[in-house]
């Protein structure tokens, strides 16, 4: 089905387009979030993930042109849908380092461990002030441990570049909270 037909669809008989737009989209789509979430995700949240690119994409049928391509507009959704995901993940991720924290055995100095608390606090406000695509670099690389190439590849940039924004992530860092300078080793 033409994309121009398949818009007139959408518009004259909703649920009958967006059981098109399933059909002849639902690769395309899964392949787009399976691709930047694979390895950080379960296949059940890459289900609810690629699903909720579909509800977007019908709560914003209005914004659609006519002349418009619906797998441009799905494509579009599918990458900020789950760089949306990522993000969240990677924050639900932090906050669960940071309530770690506030479990303290005993016999441990508390002065201590609520100097580290504001310290991890500083640094995940800092990572998240870097915006995107920083952020989800320095998250994925240096808190779950990716490679630059799987970083590259999921955010559509080459491996030179994710580890060009990964150093002068570390350099702002380092110069906000201190830290060892790479040059004196």
């Amino acid at each position: 089905m033409k994309e121009e037909r398949l818009i007139m669809l959408l518009r004259s008989d909703p649920n009958e387009g967006m059981k098109k737009v399933i059909d002849a989209y639902s690769g395309l789509v899964f392949s787009i979030v399976r691709g930047r979430l694979s390895g950080l995700c379960g296949s059940a949240e890459i289900e609810d993930c690629a699903a909720e690119v579909f509800i977007r994409f019908n709560s914003a049928l209005d914004g659609l042109r006519t002349d418009g391509s619906v797998r441009n507009y799905l494509a579009v959704i599918a990458r900020n849908t789950s760089s949306n995901y990522l993000r969240s993940k990677s924050s639900e991720a932090a906050v669960d380092g940071e309530e770690a924290l506030l479990e303290i055995p005993d016999g441990t100095d508390v002065c201590e461990e609520a100097y580290r608390k504001q310290l991890v606090d500083g640094i995940m406000e800092e990572i998240r002030k870097m915006g995107h695509p920083d952020s989800d670099i320095v998250v994925r690389k240096y808190y779950f441990n990716h490679r630059s190439a799987d970083i590259a590849r999921d955010l559509g940039l080459t491996v030179a570049n994710v580890d060009v924004r990964s150093h002068r992530a570390l350099k702002k860092l380092q110069e906000k909270f201190g830290g060892k300078d790479e040059n004196q080793y």
